[in-house]
């Protein structure tokens, strides 16, 4: 039946005119609730559809919102594409999802295929904040833009998350421990989560008044691959550290699976805190204290500020920054060198 009836038979249901029927197929704000109600009863009635080939020709919009991240297959990730994707449809616009890797070319790509798809909006990670030439082509994209954890700019919102916070407290955890020798892995200082991560490493060993070895930092990389083979390294360094920071939502595997090669035990051969709270550091045994923040909130908020962008007037710059806080959990994933002066590793 929806392929026959016309909004002219949705107004004559209604009792209205057609102007007002495209005004509630718009979802414009001047049309009075009630009227809004009876215009919507008499489409649920007819079973009309509105053609969205055609509203997005006269709208120039698609209700299509895209959403790149560097990889979808990281649980936290996901976890935050879920929520966001429940607020997007909420809103009845549809969710399209790719993974950009730590590239700037694949995100200079990718805006030139969303001008293609003429998407509304669009939530992403960057692999380099600032990187000119990726802004130049969000620029021409010329529609709203949401940073993921990312430096906020004049062309973009951004929702961040509270590292510096996490990591401090994590490296006074270990110090208050009695831990001296600390080793830490993080991502390169391009993307704002490993510059901040590694800014209050820096800050929190020198607030404990404890060196930092050149030798058990690493700021190259959030792969899983490389920061195995970073981890290794650090973990067989002479002397070994006795405790590790992995800082990244990725990197908690692989300081796991480093440590078991090397047949180190977690909790009393080295000492470990995770960067991000996971599955893998609550089932892990022992459990593994970690840096917690609310990540589907993180996904919700993203959205909910991407669609508030998309309806604002278009003047309305870029540049807003929404903190989510964070907090160290916990667990039995650090053993004490105070209660056990005479062990060199932890």
């Amino acid at each position: 039946m929806s392929s026959t009836v016309t909004i002219r038979d949705v107004a004559a249901a209604a009792g209205v005119g057609i102007s007002t029927v495209s005004r509630v197929v718009h979802r414009h704000p001047s049309v009075a609730q009630e009227l809004r109600e009876r215009v919507e009863t008499a489409m649920r009635e007819l079973g009309y559809e509105p053609d969205a080939s055609a509203q997005s020709m006269r709208m120039r919009a698609t209700h299509q919102i895209a959403c790149a991240i560097r990889d979808s297959s990281i649980p936290e990730f996901a976890a935050f594409v879920r929520a966001a994707e429940a607020v997007i449809r909420q809103a009845e616009y549809t969710l399209l999802l790719t993974n950009i890797d730590e590239s700037s070319e694949q995100e200079r790509d990718l805006a030139r295929m969303l001008g293609r798809r003429r998407v509304d909006g669009l939530m992403m990670t960057r692999s380099a904040d600032g990187d000119k030439r990726v802004d130049e082509a969000l620029t021409k994209l010329g529609i709203p833009v949401v940073y993921i954890d990312r430096d906020a700019s004049p062309i973009a919102d951004t929702v961040v998350i509270d590292h510096r916070h996490g990591i401090r407290a994590a490296v006074h955890h270990l110090a208050a421990l009695g831990h001296s020798r600390i080793a830490f892995l993080t991502g390169r200082p391009t993307m704002r989560p490993a510059r901040e991560r590694l800014l209050a490493f820096e800050e929190a060993m020198a607030e404990r008044g404890l060196p930092i070895d050149p030798r058990l930092v690493s700021a190259q990389s959030f792969y899983a691959e490389q920061a195995f083979q970073h981890a290794s390294l650090v973990l067989t360094s002479e002397p070994r550290p006795s405790a590790i920071i992995a800082g990244g939502m990725s990197l908690l595997p692989a300081v796991l699976r480093a440590a078991r090669m090397h047949n180190l035990q977690i909790g009393k051969d080295v000492s470990v805190i995770a960067g991000c709270n996971s599955d893998l550091a609550e089932l892990s045994v022992p459990p593994v204290t970690a840096i917690r923040w609310d990540v589907p909130a993180w996904g919700r908020i993203c959205a909910q500020l991407l669609l508030d962008r998309i309806s604002a007037p278009p003047e309305s710059a870029g540049g807003r920054e929404i903190i989510l806080p964070t907090e160290l959990v916990i667990r039995d994933s650090c053993g004490s060198l105070v209660r056990y002066p005479d062990r060199s590793t932890g």
